[in-house]
């Protein structure tokens, strides 16, 4: 049985949202009097598993910490015993549904979705996984959200990996920029683009993030 928030105000409606396999968390919808919340529990898993799920969600709430209050990165509403995340629950829908939009709303779409991931990098976070689609949603208004920060890195400034590897990273995350711009609009990257995209393909064989 999962663990249920004890201190949201009022009656909780929880909805079961995905029963992750054995190595992942389970991730639960929370209704309550003052809104709503996304849960990402371990308690239910194994002890390796809830072991290695505190583990992951402190590398997560690190990555938000510095990221709060950054529009399209979820709030970090706190811990819950005995290894829960609670956040702020975030709309959309995946961003593969947005292949279908208006050309000019798709555009628009991967210039916010570049300016957010900017934000991001700024703050000194990869996010590392910007390739699965369910970790960037989009609002019907069109603004974007990245989600999941389980595989991020935090860099401090100055320092020796934010020097040597976090650019590294970052190439990461374009190359998914990239890859969501050449599936919603086929034949809008840039010669420049397009090579970069090439190439990254090829390194990507060697990355476990796929």
């Amino acid at each position: 049985m999962s663990s249920i928030p004890p201190a949201l105000p009022g009656s909780l409606n929880v909805t079961v949202i995905k029963r992750g396999p054995w190595g992942k968390a389970d991730i639960l919808h929370i209704a309550h009097q003052a809104g709503e919340a996304i849960l990402k529990d371990y308690s239910a898993k194994t002890a390796p598993v809830r072991w290695f799920g505190r583990r992951q969600l402190r590398r997560e709430r690190r990555a938000l910490a510095r990221l709060q209050g950054l529009r399209g990165v979820p709030a970090d509403l706190g811990e819950v015993a005995p290894c829960g995340l609670l956040m702020e629950s975030m709309h959309g829908e995946p961003i593969t549904r947005w292949r279908r939009r208006p050309p000019e709303q798709i555009a628009t779409l991967v210039e916010r979705l570049g300016a957010l991931v900017d934000g991001i990098h700024a703050r000194g976070v990869a996010h590392l996984d910007l390739r699965k689609r369910d970790n960037i949603l989009v609002a019907a208004d069109g603004w974007p959200s990245v989600i999941d920060f389980n595989a991020s890195v935090c860099f401090d400034p100055g320092s020796i990996g934010a020097r040597f590897f976090f650019p590294l990273l970052r190439r990461v995350d374009h190359s998914a920029l990239l890859k969501w711009k050449s599936f919603l609009l086929p034949g809008g990257l840039s010669p420049a683009e397009s090579r970069r995209h090439r190439r990254m393909r090829l390194l990507r064989r060697f990355w476990i993030f796929n």
